[in-house]
């Protein structure tokens, strides 16, 4: 993965549990899972902050995104701060060059998704 998005012209860090890097002014992490090579986490963190005036909001929405759309999650981590999954498992021989754009893809749409079912409150 560190090596595809070099290629791709991303700039990744690898830091503790993954690699992080930039697309269209966000940061997704890609979570390195040594004891499961064929699972593919890409993450979209920190999306929006719950707290108590909002956390009904923002269940109801991450409750639509959990049931609506595909291989994508949304989690309120430690109930304060929303985060989206794209999680799948993998052949041995991934094709990282149509899954990455996909995932990317499927996380910023499940981002808007998101914001559109938090402002209808």
């Amino acid at each position: 993965m560190l090596d595809f998005l070099k290629k791709q012209g991303f700039l990744p860090e690898v830091e503790e549990h993954g690699i992080s890097f930039n697309y269209q002014m966000k940061t997704f992490i890609y979570w390195i899972h040594d004891d499961d090579n064929e699972f593919f986490q890409l993450t979209l963190p920190g999306i929006f902050k719950a707290n108590e005036a909002n956390l009904d909001a923002v269940l109801r929405a991450t409750n639509y995104v959990n049931s609506h759309l595909k291989v994508v999650k949304a989690n309120v981590m430690n109930e304060e701060i929303v985060w989206l999954f794209f999680e799948i498992l993998l052949d041995s021989n991934p094709a990282l060059e149509e899954i990455v754009p996909r995932a990317l893809n499927a996380l910023l749409g499940a981002q808007n998704i998101f914001y559109q079912k938090i402002s209808e409150g």
